[in-house]
């Protein structure tokens, strides 16, 4: 959300010379005086109508998508102009024989007549477009290509392998109409055509081994008219449905980068695929390589996107668990600091007063930082705010909790550190239970930093787990400081952890402050130690000072 006024300046500026330059273009077009392919005006009304809903809207995002639709719109087009050569105006005005020739190259004969390559071209970006709001991605939008390809080629069948993002895999992800395999069939598929097409739609294919990871990896086009004499052809037996005919393979590329193969096959019956159609093939893998790089850049984009927003909802959900004012008790004062990390959080504190020999504490750490971890926070800071409002001690508190998180039915497989106490501000005692990292610490008339709190596994990991009750009799001037292991080990640019003894420092320095005036002590100086270094872990901090 876009909230200054004087960042439009720039936008409407922006707007009005693109609207400029709309009007020129449709000058040129109207006198003639150069040609104006139509995706230069596609290009400017998706940038002139994002600004105009940026404007109005004050939301910014349309704009991205709109660049991002006029950049798709550019693509095909700087492709074929990268790819295919054109004659001087000079060399194409000698004769009508040569005029014919380059009208020839540039075009693709079907059923004896001319298709401008550059109306499949409109097609394919049209289809492209229209994918983005599918959301069912890629196979629909190959799908349609498989159709087209097939019917451009005279080929009988067509597959198309892409290259996985993350592995060295090609995967199967349009098959159209009949497609022989060229590659082994896996000994367990029967040779029957129902069986091998419904396999042959899940293939998975290394880059070694088999025909299409040669083609991928050479970048080579290849037609194969004689399949029996190719030893890469596999042939898989008599059955007329798997006799090898010709074969067209096609390596997908955009910039240099590997996309996939496109595979086209006749069968023998229907005799050698020619020059011309080759050449069709090579062309329209531009198309297809492209479309494929376009589509899953959008993908990439709108789940950046979503993820974006759904961080966004999680870390607003997250902030309302944490206290927004601290209650004031009679007694004692209190300090906190909390500094998430990330927009999802998995720290959180709490305070609850259920009556004056009842002030319950709670600091927590759950696992992890997605969605599910903020599922198992809302879970745990509901089921002690439910018992803590009991006569339970803190143990049998963190027992109960333990349980309920733990539960069969759980099947969210995270876990959370938690220190409670609770204190009775009548005989000025604190009863404390932990599970996890998060350590309790009290400074008394010693001045010393000691840590209380015991070692047992986290809230979450074993359901039978039985947490200790511990108690101390607290004095005035005591205090209590807990925190998540965030705070103790956030690193400074040296890679050295801040540590126990930096706290204890804070604390002896300025143990005569108040609790609030205490941690923010704390707070200055773990900023001013990490510096410039970037935070790993939330860190969160509870001082509770004993008057």
């Amino acid at each position: 959300m876009i909230d200054s006024a004087y960042a439009f300046i720039p936008l409407i500026v922006a707007a009005a010379l693109t609207l400029l330059v709309f009007i020129f273009l449709i000058v040129i077009a109207i006198r003639k005086t150069a040609k104006v392919s139509f995706v230069f005006f596609l290009a400017l009304a998706a940038l002139l109508a994002g600004m105009v809903f940026t404007f109005l809207n004050r939301e910014p995002t349309f704009l991205y998508l709109m660049i991002f639709l006029a950049s798709i719109l550019m693509l095909p087009y700087a492709v074929l102009k990268s790819f295919v050569k054109q004659e001087d105006r000079s060399k194409r005005n000698q004769s009508n024989s040569s005029n014919t020739v380059t009208q020839k190259r540039l075009n693709i004969v079907y059923n004896d007549e001319d298709i401008s390559i550059l109306d499949v071209n409109r097609q394919f970006i049209f289809t492209t477009a229209e994918s983005f709001n599918n959301p069912q991605g890629l196979p629909p939008l190959l799908e349609n290509f498989g159709k087209k390809i097939v019917e451009l080629t005279h080929a009988d069948g067509s597959l198309i392998v892409v290259l996985d993002d993350f592995e060295d895999i090609l995967n199967v992800k349009n098959l159209t109409g009949n497609f022989i395999p060229c590659y082994e069939i896996p000994e367990n598929i029967p040779h029957k055509p129902q069986r091998v097409e419904m396999n042959m739609r899940y293939m998975q294919f290394a880059l070694k081994g088999n025909i299409f990871g040669e083609i991928l990896s050479s970048n080579k086009a290849e037609m194969i008219n004689e399949p029996n004499k190719d030893s890469r052809i596999f042939k898989n037996g008599d059955e007329d449905f798997l006799k090898p005919g010709a074969y067209i393979f096609i390596p997908l590329y955009v910039n240099d980068s590997p996309v996939g193969v496109m595979g086209l096959s006749k069968n023998p019956e229907s005799g050698d695929f020619t020059e011309a159609e080759f050449d069709s093939a090579k062309r329209l893998g531009e198309f297809v390589s492209a479309s494929i790089k376009a589509t899953s850049i959008h993908n990439e984009i709108v789940e950046r996107f979503s993820l974006a927003k759904e961080g966004e909802i999680a870390g607003n959900v997250q902030k309302s668990l944490i206290p927004a004012k601290l209650p004031a008790i009679p007694g004692i004062s209190i300090g906190t600091f909390f500094n998430p990390a990330e927009n999802i959080c998995g720290d959180y504190y709490d305070v609850m007063v259920s009556r004056k020999d009842r002030i319950s504490f709670v600091m927590a750490d759950v696992t992890g930082k997605s969605l599910n971890s903020m599922g198992i926070m809302l879970q745990l800071r509901a089921m002690l705010r439910l018992i803590i409002n009991t006569t339970q001690s803190a143990g049998t508190i963190l027992t109960w909790a333990n349980r309920g998180i733990s539960s069969e039915n759980n099947t969210v497989d995270h876990f959370a550190s938690v220190a409670l106490l609770i204190y009775d501000s009548i005989n000025k005692k604190i009863q404390f239970s932990s599970g996890g990292t998060n350590p309790i610490f009290i400074f008394g008339a010693d001045s010393k930093l000691k840590e209380i709190s015991g070692s047992q596994e986290p809230v979450g990991v074993e359901k039978n787990t039985e947490y200790a009750d511990n108690e101390i009799t607290v004095n005035s001037g005591d205090i209590v400081i807990t925190c998540t292991d965030g705070l103790l080990e956030a690193l400074n640019g040296d890679g050295r952890q801040y540590s126990k003894a930096n706290l204890e420092n804070i604390v002896k320095q300025f143990h005569s402050l108040d609790g609030k005036a205490i941690a923010n002590k704390i707070k200055d100086d773990v900023k001013k130690f990490c510096g410039t270094a970037a935070l790993h872990d939330d860190q969160s901090l509870l001082v509770i000072k004993i008057k």
